[in-house]
């Protein structure tokens, strides 16, 4: 057997795998393959060490498919609200008790307003958790400008919980070149003018998606707004060559699967969907190790109960 100096494992010259080698070299002392000595090198002096024998950084190389996100998945991201609440008290005012009524801080669970549908709540928990995947790195979340900007006229989107849970969302671009947008001139309400800048699109592309959304109603018709909008974000993550459209629109979802004129190659998907996707591909270490740490993630940030004060 030949027996090389112990820094030439750093730089690969002896196996490391074990069909390809009976000994190995270990503290300066040969050991077998089958011994328990290796639980003792198995942690390296340093992470430069661990990276040249075993090269951990390929272990942590997860797909990133582009993926697009929809408004109602911020709308529904918004889950911790700080509010005030009001209560009747009495007060001793020279002897004399007053009722009076006060205002007491208090933190909100908006996911416990969601009655009756366990697949709307359902998917409104699991967006802790691809949350997780995009801070992680194992997802890449991608939006648009008219994203953010239909966020604006939605009611409860100033939440502690922030943006998307704090991931990073890339921004996209035009799908044509830039145009004169309106967002607010004290004439019009933000949804007008979104509508008068969608109208005056003449691209056949759009115009076909409108019709697959069920925007367009006919000639010299005004558009419908929301699927309107949903027609421009499809077109969004077309043009941005994403691979998925995440989304808790269900209505929406059924138009385009059904749809046999219009088709789009973007793949609809909800969170509960999506997730069951792209678990297969993170490996079998891998996807436990996500579930643990993206249920660890998730908990406090979408299972927290309602109390008083602001937490």
């Amino acid at each position: 057997m030949h027996v090389e100096l112990r820094h030439q494992l750093a730089h690969r010259l002896v196996a490391l795998q074990r069909r390809q080698r009976d000994f190995r070299l270990e503290s300066w002392a040969v050991v077998s393959s089958r011994s328990f000595c290796h639980i003792r090198s198995f942690v390296p002096a340093t992470l430069q060490d661990w990276e040249r024998k075993i090269h951990l950084t390929h272990l942590f190389r997860f797909p990133e498919p582009p993926l697009f996100i929809d408004t109602n998945i911020l709308k529904f991201a918004a889950v911790k609200k700080h509010v005030y609440r009001s209560r009747l008290g009495t007060v001793d005012w020279g002897g004399t008790d007053y009722e009076v009524e006060y205002h007491e801080r208090y933190t909100v669970n908006d996911i416990h307003k969601i009655k009756n549908n366990e697949t709307l709540k359902s998917d409104a928990i699991l967006l802790g958790m691809l949350a997780y995947a995009g801070i992680s790195g194992r997802l890449k979340f991608h939006s648009h400008r008219e994203v953010y900007l239909e966020t604006l006229g939605l009611r409860g989107m100033c939440s502690a919980s922030g943006r998307f849970f704090g991931c990073p969302i890339h921004r996209v671009a035009d799908p044509m070149a830039p145009r004169v947008r309106i967002i607010s001139d004290g004439k019009k309400s933000g949804a007008d003018h979104a509508l008068d800048f969608l109208s005056r699109i003449r691209h056949p592309r759009y115009g076909e998606l409108t019709r697959m959304t069920g925007a367009y109603q006919g000639p010299n018709k005004p558009l419908i707004i929301n699927q309107a909008m949903d027609a421009y974000h499809l077109w969004c993550a077309e043009c941005a060559g994403m691979n998925y459209f995440l989304t808790m629109d269900y209505r929406l979802q059924k138009v385009v699967s059904q749809s046999k004129k219009v088709e789009t190659p973007v793949v609809i998907k909800t969170p509960n969907q999506l997730l069951r996707e792209v678990l297969p591909k993170f490996g079998l270490v891998g996807a436990f190790k996500f579930l643990w740490q993206g249920y660890r993630f998730a908990k406090p940030r979408v299972g927290f109960d309602e109390g008083k004060g602001w937490t």
